[in-house]
């Protein structure tokens, strides 16, 4: 089964994952998983909290997503996944790390002003960091656009940190539409 719409299913967008894993050269692959600063601007203006920020940003989120998907029961990874604002990939990366996931797909703006070093490249990276890249999709997209996948292809939708990208009330409401069986 495809996860992509008909008007997609036979050339959907690119998938930057399996475009810079066949690149030549191929880029340098980091011994461990790099998720950066969730912003460098809210460590700044939290100088008094920087030192939980930077904790929540650097080791914190992974904590709480892996409670998270261990408190989900097994028919949540029965199928693909999709993380709408995925970052550099801790959310589904973390999933298919831990042989939860048969494959996942991803999308993100690519935005350094909500992420430092945010980019194609740095989730490539990641992903095959944690040898996941053979199962993780990965596409520039905003969620309040028409996605290019079916309905109802995902048993899981996540999401973290990617509401505030939402240029308007309607905006909210298309990516709010995307958890109607529910997303995390």
């Amino acid at each position: 089964m495809s996860v992509y719409d008909d008007a997609h299913r036979h050339s959907p967008p690119e998938d930057h994952i399996q475009t810079l894993a066949r690149s030549n050269p191929q880029p340098a692959i980091p011994s461990q998983p790099d998720f950066g600063l969730d912003s460098l601007c809210g460590l700044l203006a939290s100088s008094v909290a920087a030192p939980l920020y930077l904790y929540a940003s650097l080791r914190g989120k992974l904590r709480v997503w892996r409670d998270i998907l261990d408190g989900l029961p097994d028919s949540a990874f029965a199928g693909p996944a999709l993380d709408i604002g995925c970052g550099r990939g801790v959310v589904l990366l973390v999933a298919q790390r831990k042989q939860l996931l048969a494959a996942s797909s991803t999308i993100d703006i690519f935005s350094t002003a909500d992420q430092t070093g945010n980019s194609p490249l740095a989730t490539y990276k990641n992903a095959a960091a944690l040898s996941v890249v053979p199962h993780a999709v990965l596409h520039t997209a905003s969620f309040t656009a028409r996605l290019p996948f079916a309905d109802a292809a995902f048993v899981l939708v996540t999401s973290s940190l990617a509401l505030h990208n939402a240029r308007d009330a309607r905006g909210a409401r298309l990516g709010g539409r995307r958890g109607r069986a529910g997303w995390l």
